[in-house]
């Protein structure tokens, strides 16, 4: 900010003096007027004290009001315990089988196929969670969210 005032005064200076020799004034001083016009140009470019701030956010994207959020995230409030949080989780899980290649078992969905040790992201409730996949039987499987696991069948 200092620096921005001493450019903005020397500008002035400079520009004023520029503007006085351009008049035709026989002397290389400038009049009293002529200083005078200088400096109070410069007393305006100076008078900015303080920077531009940016207006107050009314909302807080980060956090809500209750009144935003949905009826029953509102009523729940963030009730759900891990272990409850994991069963819904596992519940979102609906995968069409099982394999095994090359002795590697494989959990089967519509498109893909999933090892041991893979993670799924599963969105509940408008929020992702990462689960991994932690073994896999000919029908049922286990997965980890949050150091608890479950174990759930294949349907």
């Amino acid at each position: 900010m200092r620096i921005l005032r001493a450019s903005y005064l020397l500008g002035g200076l400079f520009s004023g003096a520029a503007l006085v020799s351009a008049q035709g004034s026989g002397s290389s001083i400038p009049t009293p007027a002529a200083r005078e016009a200088v400096l109070a140009i410069v007393e305006r470019l100076t008078a900015m004290d303080s920077p531009v701030r940016p207006a107050a956010v009314d909302k807080d994207p980060f956090y809500p009001a209750a009144g935003e959020l949905d009826d029953e995230t509102a009523k729940r409030g963030d009730a759900l315990t891990d272990e409850e949080r994991l069963e819904l989780l596992a519940a979102q899980i609906k995968p069409t089988g099982s394999v095994e290649l090359g002795g590697e078992p494989q959990l089967l969905f519509t498109e893909k196929r999933q090892k041991i040790g893979d993670k799924l992201t599963i969105v509940l409730e408008k929020v992702e969670y990462v689960v991994e996949i932690v073994s896999i039987e000919k029908n049922r499987f286990r997965i980890r969210y949050n150091n608890l696991e479950t174990t759930r069948s294949i349907k």
